[in-house]
């Protein structure tokens, strides 16, 4: 009689156990009703927390269920690791623990391209529904390395910005010292102005580019860039037309048709190319340039020689060319 109590009793728990078991195992990897908005954010992996986060999402039928369920893939190695996930609908809850529990967070990226003023730069940053917070401090103009930038939640938009600063700092610190003896201008920030320059001009023969103005400070005459004349008009806006040859009297420090010398903060914000080509010019006795389609300019020693070809690859007369 007791052997039988004890067999009934034997079952009765293995029984249990592997209905027990089996329950769990379908609520684990049965379809959910989970359809993402977003990426899932694990911001809380207590057992609480992250089993109610599944219940809310609807990756979980029962928030009991799921607490009980958390608990036991816990137990097994897979606890929930904080960070934004990536999950697909109707993902089952073992998987939606597996994929949160191993780390495998989001990565987004911003860039910031060759030229871009800190305005533009500001407009594209502040659209970014990845990154959080407000900008506090708006950066100087030059002062962002472009690049692109990886970041995970929860990254601060002013967390992007003094990345960038630090990477412009540390790679004008880097090739400051390195410096040509061809490139005459004094400080790093001078550097990084007519850098800016070079960048809005070209992306080709930066070298001969960054010869010509050194040419033109070397005797004292003006810059003549469009882009600073643009700028002087913008201030890293988008013109938005073709400059126009009356925009080029604009009276401005920032507009090297009217002033002498170097405008007073660079114009965007320049790429590593266009830095290094400023620190290590190619002399010339050119003071200007063209462009001429194919990746190259036509050079130019004096201004007749310039008006040609202008005429030449406009195919204008000369007497039309200013």
């Amino acid at each position: 009689m007791q052997r039988s109590s004890r067999n009934k009793i034997v079952g009765f728990l293995v029984g249990f156990f592997l209905l027990s078991t089996t329950f769990f195992v379908r609520h684990l990897h049965k379809k959910s009703n989970y359809v993402p908005k977003r990426n899932f954010l694990a911001e809380r992996t207590d057992d609480d927390g992250f089993s109610r986060a599944l219940t809310e999402k609807n990756i979980a039928d029962d928030f009991v269920i799921a607490k009980i369920l958390v608990k036991i893939m816990k137990f097994f190695g897979h606890a929930a690791k904080f960070g934004e996930y990536v999950l697909t609908e109707h993902i089952s809850l073992f998987d939606a623990i597996e994929i949160i529990a191993s780390g495998k967070v989001v990565v987004h990226k911003i860039t910031i391209p060759e030229g871009f003023s800190v305005v533009r730069f500001m407009e594209r940053l502040n659209k970014n529904e990845d990154l959080l917070g407000e900008v506090t401090e708006i950066p100087p103009e030059g002062s962002l390395l472009p690049d692109t930038y990886c970041f995970k939640y929860p990254t601060q938009k002013q967390e992007i910005i003094r990345t960038a600063q630090k990477a412009m700092r540390e790679f004008i610190k880097k090739e400051w010292p390195k410096r040509s003896e061809k490139c005459i201008l004094k400080t790093p920030d001078e550097v990084l102005t007519l850098a800016s320059i070079v960048e809005k001009e070209t992306n080709i023969e930066r070298e001969i580019i960054a010869g010509v103005y050194f040419h033109r400070l070397k005797i004292k005459m003006k810059l003549q860039s469009c882009p600073t004349a643009i700028y002087a008009h913008k201030k890293g806006e988008v013109l938005g037309h073709a400059l126009k040859y009356s925009e080029l009297t604009i009276d401005d420090p920032y507009n090297t048709y009217v002033y002498e010398g170097l405008p007073p903060t660079p114009i965007a914000n320049p790429g590593r190319e266009s830095i290094i080509a400023v620190l290590h010019p190619q002399e010339t006795d050119n003071l200007f340039f063209v462009y001429e389609g194919e990746g190259k300019h036509a050079f130019a020693k004096t201004y007749e020689q310039h008006k040609l070809n202008i005429a030449r690859i406009r195919n204008m007369s000369i007497s039309d060319v200013r």
